[in-house]
């Protein structure tokens, strides 16, 4: 019996077609989530195409890989249905056990136990991938779109595993006692995660213009994740993947996509992958969460602002999604206790399934990340290296990675905090500098800057008791501050975005005339005309690039405080920065240009 009740679906039921053709029955696996019909829609669609389309590999192929990855994890259920499937295909039952047990000493062709050797290797240790086993794979000329449906077929066994542990449905076929242990015949395996030196396989490029996913998550996202980006060469699958993606993170029914975002940050950060976290990070910001709050969900969610029911919600996920010999069915009721209905709890299972498909796709394909990562995560992330030991030493670890930053503020902060209104007045006067050109910065407009102060302000005022100290006061401003002035500029129609250009910055601007600065600007100008002009000419350039330099250039942030307010890379902020000193240089050569002053005197 499932852990969670079903609801009888009728015979009409679409899915069900799929795998009784294929079958000649429908999965418990299946079954179990009937409690949202969407939920097994989206998985046997994206099945569909992986298991049924012919691709660079073979139906049997992807069943081998299915096979070996259930057995690796122990996964009694994953396991007999993929030998089901097996046994349908013509695989004798000896064979089978062969393959379970040692998949390189069957006769299998050498492209194929390399291909195995990576399958397992990914799913049990995705951590140790790197450049030489898909170097390997090459040798057996085996191309990237193979090695794209080889990853993809692993990665989507990892999901069915998740579920399994989750739902625990009954096999709807003879139980097998799974054979000991696997053998990964030709590849090391090392326990210390290394630079993947990725992206593994090319990937020619799409435009949002021409293929609709991407569209699609241009709108979701506001930008186009490298996750994607990286598996051009298999657009059929990619597609799969943006739908599966979409039906189970963009319906807000069951929980919010904040909380299906923080799932997928904390058991991302479980499971040690630095490119999810940096990615949820980013989009929790774009959901109006504060930078720091976001860090420190990846850090340790138990000393975050979430609510305790939140946190066990992330309890529950990161054990199922990291820990998952542990889980139960007392975890189940826990989390019943703690105020989630059946439902809730499904799709929370189903998240933490879809975000470890992606871990594990992501670490298999070497993707290359589109953010930095938090620095506190990547400075611990050495500490944690095993899934085994990881609780006691994560919750060590993040005491340490989050201490309360130094703020010269902190005395009036804590009076803040406790309701002392004064305080509060006095902390907005000191920086309401700050914010005003931090708003002018990003909406180019000082009337709307003062409109969008009083915002900021009120906001402020309504989350000063919950503000951790974790970072300055004027830092966490400055970051309410971004997302108003951010969700202002993106209500309005033809404005530029702010978010990381998916065509590139270098097509953005070309210097075409710099005079030379043969005056002295102080001779050519007094102190006061100087300043005016350059504010003049920072107000000219285009948000992405004005934003960036009155930052830096004039509240002379860091470069990594200000990539964390805009959720940009600090390598693309370096980039904006250049350009934009260009802009406003090629902007003000003609003022300093021989004969300029006197021609405007």
């Amino acid at each position: 019996m499932s852990f969670l009740p079903e609801v009888a679906l009728g015979d009409e039921f679409q899915p069900f077609a799929t795998f009784c053709g294929d079958l000649g029955f429908f999965p418990n696996l299946l079954r179990a989530q009937s409690l949202l019909p969407r939920l097994i829609k989206a998985q046997t669609t994206f099945e569909k195409v992986v298991r049924l389309n012919r691709g660079g590999i073979s139906r049997v192929q992807k069943e081998r890989i299915l096979l070996c990855v259930a057995v690796d994890r122990g996964d009694v259920y994953c396991a007999s249905l993929a030998r089901t499937a097996l046994l349908l295909h013509g695989e004798p039952d000896h064979r089978i056990e062969g393959l379970a047990r040692d998949h390189a000493g069957i006769g299998l062709p050498a492209d194929e136990v390399a291909l195995l050797d990576y399958c397992r290797k990914l799913a049990s240790h995705a951590l140790s991938v790197n450049s030489a086993d898909i170097e390997r794979l090459r040798q057996y000329g085996i191309g990237g779109e193979s090695i794209i449906e080889a990853a993809v077929t692993t990665a989507l066994g990892i999901y069915r595993c998740t579920l399994s542990v989750g739902l625990r449905p009954e096999p709807e076929c003879e139980r097998w006692n799974l054979p000991p242990g696997p053998k990964i015949s030709g590849l090391e395996v090392e326990h210390e995660a290394r630079s993947p030196k990725g992206p593994y396989v090319s990937a020619p490029y799409l435009s949002p213009q021409t293929f609709a996913p991407f569209a699609t998550l241009m709108t979701s996202h506001g930008f186009i994740p490298n996750f994607f980006r990286a598996q051009t060469l298999r657009p059929d699958l990619l597609a799969a993947q943006a739908e599966l993606a979409a039906a189970i993170l963009l319906p807000e029914d069951t929980l919010t996509r904040s909380q299906k975002e923080t799932i997928l940050l904390a058991v991302s950060a479980a499971n040690l992958n630095s490119y999810c976290v940096a990615v949820h990070c980013n989009l929790l910001r774009g959901l109006g969460l504060p930078a720091e709050e976001g860090d420190q969900i990846a850090i340790d969610h138990h000393r975050s602002s979430l609510s305790v029911a939140d946190k066990a919600l992330l309890d529950f996920a990161i054990k199922l999604g990291s820990r998952f010999s542990e889980f139960s069915l007392d975890d189940v009721d826990r989390l019943r206790s703690a105020g989630f209905t059946d439902p809730q709890i499904l799709e929370c299972e189903v998240v933490t399934a879809l975000n470890n498909f992606s871990n594990v796709l992501q670490a298999g394909l070497g993707i290359e990340p589109d953010f930095d990562p938090p620095l506190a995560y990547e400075r611990k992330k050495t500490h944690l290296t095993t899934v085994s030991d990881r609780p006691t030493q994560q919750a060590s670890a993040a005491s340490s990675a989050v201490a309360d930053v130094e703020d010269p503020d902190a005395e009036l902060t804590a009076h803040a905090r406790a309701g002392n209104l004064e305080a509060f007045e006095e902390l907005i006067r000191r920086h309401s500098r700050l914010v005003y050109r931090a708003l002018t910065a990003i909406l180019g407009n000082q009337d709307n800057a003062q409109d969008a102060m009083q915002d900021v302000m009120l906001s402020a005022y309504e989350h000063i008791a919950g503000f951790q100290s974790r970072s300055k006061f004027s830092t966490w401003l400055v970051s309410i501050a971004r997302n108003k002035a951010i969700e202002y500029l993106r209500k309005r129609k033809n404005e530029v975005s702010l978010d990381e250009s998916p065509f590139g910055e270098d097509q953005d601007f070309r210097p075409r005339e710099l005079r030379d600065w043969v005056d002295n600007p102080e001779q050519a100008y007094s102190r006061q005309e100087i300043q005016q002009l350059i504010e003049k000419g920072i107000m000219a350039l285009p948000p992405k690039y004005r934003t960036v330099v009155m930052l830096r250039d004039i509240e002379h942030m860091s470069m990594e405080d200000i990539a964390r307010h805009l959720g940009l890379s600090v390598p693309t902020v370096k980039i904006r920065l250049l350009r934009g000193r260009l802009m406003l240089r090629e902007w003000l050569a003609p003022h300093f240009a021989p004969g300029v002053r006197k021609a405007n005197q």
